[in-house]
């Protein structure tokens, strides 16, 4: 992932939080950077930790509107993807 911005964070969250997140941001570029796509299981699992790390509704909204204006990525929509998708890996704009 070749990007000069940096990610969307909370400085609540510890280091373990903060690893989980950085991994959830780079699997959704994956998701719409690699002809392959990304693992839909890694994105539903990351995603459900990240609802877990940020329980309130407007914290992951506010999250995902973030990093949509810095990368053009949705994590919502990748997720959303991911769980209705029928293959193994999850593409977007492919």
């Amino acid at each position: 992932m070749n990007n000069n911005y940096s990610y969307p964070m909370f400085e609540s969250w510890n280091r373990d939080e903060v690893l989980t997140m950085m991994n959830l941001y780079t699997s959704v570029e994956k998701a719409y950077e690699d002809k392959n796509g990304v693992d839909k299981s890694l994105i539903i699992k990351l995603y459900n930790n990240f609802r877990s790390i940020n329980p309130s509704k407007m914290e992951q909204k506010q999250l995902d509107r973030d990093f949509y204006q810095i990368s053009g990525y949705s994590l919502y929509k990748t997720w959303q993807a991911a769980k209705n998708n029928k293959s193994k890996n999850v593409r977007m704009n492919y």
